[in-house]
């Protein structure tokens, strides 16, 4: 198993927040026991709306995003939003999504790593993750 503590050092000394929009609970729980061993808090939300508000509220230094969501906004409407925002387009997001045909149209909109979810395992989740977030810290 690659373990990703190196990371850590890397990261600023406070601690990191990934905001996990996406409808799957287990997933989102699975998120938070995966980072809890870099001290990363997680919070998750389960619609594009919530998720869009916990951005304001919690303001994450990462977001992990699926494209599949109910209420009405899917996570390109999240997505873009979030880019046309001052406040919020320079946090770094990460597509997860199991729709492998959508990439090209996500890096055109801006995202910093974009993840199918059957193609990749735990350890590349981690690792993408993680430089997408010390490539924030250095921006």
């Amino acid at each position: 198993m690659y373990h990703l503590r190196k990371y850590k050092l890397k990261l600023a000394d406070m601690t990191k927040k990934i905001l996990v929009i996406e409808d799957d609970i287990a997933l989102v729980k699975a998120y938070k026991e995966m980072f809890k061993p870099e001290e990363i808090s997680v919070i998750g939300a389960t619609t594009a709306q919530e998720g869009l508000t916990l951005v304001k509220s919690e303001k994450p230094d990462l977001i992990i995003l699926d494209i599949m969501l109910p209420g009405g906004k899917n996570g390109f409407d999240v997505l873009e939003e979030l880019k046309r925002n001052p406040a919020t387009q320079k946090i770094p997001v990460v597509i997860s999504t199991n729709l492998d045909s959508e990439e090209k149209v996500a890096k055109e909109i801006g995202v910093c790593n974009y993840i199918v979810k059957a193609n990749t395992t735990k350890d590349e989740v981690m690792k993408l993750v993680m430089n997408c977030l010390r490539s924030s810290q250095s921006a």
